[in-house]
């Protein structure tokens, strides 16, 4: 069985600029301190979603305040991800891909490992919820299942 912190780097993918890999080390250090909390299978895509989106959030939050991704506050996070009044899913969607374009990425560009990883991120579950009934099945954007890292479950904290 490989280890979450294994599974987080094919996650991360290859090259990029430093500061994706700066998040990513970040993001590691605190899935470390809990990594009890994950299972070791490789085909949990909450896991896979929550930490990548955690990534995410750091990268883009560390990039915008010019700080480096150990300096990147929970609230931040919590920010990036909090529905505003009158808010979507769909619409936080919308916010972090703005973030990551004004950042100059090209969100469609599969050669870039940020936007490769937005790519999963925004993948939508199941969005005609044919399959509520299945407590199993996952529902909704790629990129909410940073409540997963974030909630009790795992409850990273930083």
């Amino acid at each position: 069985m490989t280890t979450i912190t294994e599974q987080s780097r094919a996650w991360q993918g290859e090259g990029g600029p430093a500061e994706w890999t700066r998040a990513w080390d970040r993001t590691r250090e605190l899935v470390d301190t809990r990594a009890d909390r994950f299972s070791e299978s490789d085909t949990d895509a909450a896991q896979r979603d929550g930490i990548s989106a955690l990534a995410t959030a750091i990268y883009i939050t560390a990039q915008e305040q010019r700080v480096e991704p150990a300096a990147v506050a929970r609230e931040a996070v919590d920010g990036l991800i909090r529905r505003r009044p009158g808010e979507t899913d769909l619409d936080i969607v919308r916010r972090w891909e703005a973030r990551l374009e004004n950042l100059g990425h090209d969100v469609d560009e599969k050669a870039d490992p940020v936007s490769a990883c937005w790519q999963r991120l925004r993948y939508e579950y199941d969005p005609d919820e044919r399959y509520w009934d299945d407590s199993l099945a996952r529902h909704g954007y790629a990129l909410t299942a940073v409540h997963y890292v974030l909630g009790d479950h795992v409850a990273l904290a930083f």
